[in-house]
């Protein structure tokens, strides 16, 4: 008989427990959720990358270290090529001699050309001019003029070699492709970097996160894109946070028969954190 009152009460007391924590969380947008039934989240960086180098050369300088915020465009590592420049060097240096014979044999065709004019009109005179004469003129100006192309081409050749490897010099500056936070460091300096060497930071964007959480099948109607969603984390246990359904997987997962959706969440004072848990409060269906 004891026991059968004990069970009896904790039915009740779990009752009351359960009606207790149902109330109405009524926010800005005119939604009500209820705050007694949630539903487990996980919050993510809106952005994440590894960032690595794209050609190799020897770390310089890390300017940037664990937790520190940055700016898209602002520098991150320097690295060193010397080898590098010395082709630049070698190939700008090929580029002005090629230019230089261009401009040589531009002025020699002026000559030739020039030649062949004369050479033409004083044909006019019957017998002033042998009629080879002419003929060799205008092979030297034909000549001319094929040399002159040929040394075009291999200016432009050299101009685009310079220009790659300028492109390529300019990877030596490693810089952040967005704003955010360096969450962690791999490299320092001394050390050789390259594309298949891995990753040298891990840059994150934390002013704006993503909060996905896992609806059941019967609940992701209640998710419609573009509704706000209030939630709450551990470490501010007194506070509730916002966000607003931005993406929808569209595919279940055959395990847990839940749908993965994403809500856009703004961190303008950097209360909230990737890989922070979160509970998210289940809409009230009215």
């Amino acid at each position: 008989m004891k026991q059968s009152r004990d069970r009896k009460g904790a039915v009740s007391e779990l009752r009351i427990r359960h009606t207790s924590v149902l109330v109405l969380i009524f926010l800005s947008a005119g939604l009500c959720f209820a705050q007694g039934v949630r539903l487990p989240a996980e919050l993510a960086p809106y952005q994440q990358v590894a960032v690595t180098a794209r050609i190799s050369g020897i770390v310089e300088k890390v300017l940037v270290d664990r937790g520190s915020a940055v700016k898209q465009g602002d520098l991150l590592v320097e690295l060193s090529a010397p080898e590098m420049k010395a082709q630049l060097a070698e190939v700008e240096a090929r580029a002005q001699a090629i230019e230089a014979q261009r401009a040589e044999s531009a002025a020699r065709l002026v000559a030739a050309e020039s030649t062949l004019a004369r050479l033409t009109a004083a044909a006019a005179t019957p017998g002033a001019v042998a009629q080879n004469d002419i003929v060799q003129a205008r092979q030297q100006v034909d000549a001319l003029k094929a040399a002159l192309a040929a040394i075009g081409s291999s200016a432009a050749a050299a101009r685009s070699q310079a220009q790659v490897l300028e492109r390529l010099q300019s990877y030596l500056a490693i810089t952040a492709p967005f704003a955010g936070v360096i969450t962690t460091r791999w490299i320092h300096p001394g050390a050789l970097a390259s594309p298949s060497s891995g990753p040298l930071l891990e840059l994150e964007q934390v002013s704006r996160l993503r909060l996905i959480l896992a609806v059941p099948e019967s609940e992701i109607r209640s998710f419609p894109a573009g509704m706000r969603v209030a939630f709450t984390v551990p470490a501010h246990p007194s506070r509730t946070f916002t966000g607003v359904i931005a993406r929808l997987s569209r595919s279940l997962d055959p395990k847990s028969r839940t749908m993965p959706v994403e809500a856009d969440v703004m961190n303008p004072d950097g209360a909230l954190a990737p890989g922070m848990y979160a509970e998210v409060a289940l809409p009230a269906k009215k």
